[in-house]
């Protein structure tokens, strides 16, 4: 994948629905599952395919999640882990 650093800025005319990681990165889960609606599921893409910050979460969530499918497991919304997992992670680290 070709990253274009310079279109991570919000101010980039090009690119001005820009979200930050935060934002991204608070709605993973629900890209991930296909939850978000059509609008923001390209914000969500369009800034995962372009934060070299933010792709190996994604990473590391969607990696997570096709673990816990293919185990057969019950969902992760289910029992509260995508909090008690997100709080960890935000502990190890804040950004």
């Amino acid at each position: 994948m070709m990253w274009n650093w310079l279109r991570r800025r919000r101010n980039d005319p090009e690119t001005p629905d820009m979200i930050t990681c935060q934002e991204a990165l608070a709605r993973v889960y629900e890209y991930l599952d296909g939850e978000l609606g059509p609008a923001w599921t390209e914000k969500v893409r369009h800034h995962i395919e372009t934060c070299r910050r933010c792709w190996p979460r994604f990473e590391l969530e969607r990696a997570f999640l096709d673990h816990i499918r293919e185990q057969g497991l019950p969902s992760v919304r289910a029992r509260g882990l995508k909090e008690r997992i997100q709080t960890l992670l935000d502990e190890v680290d804040p950004d």
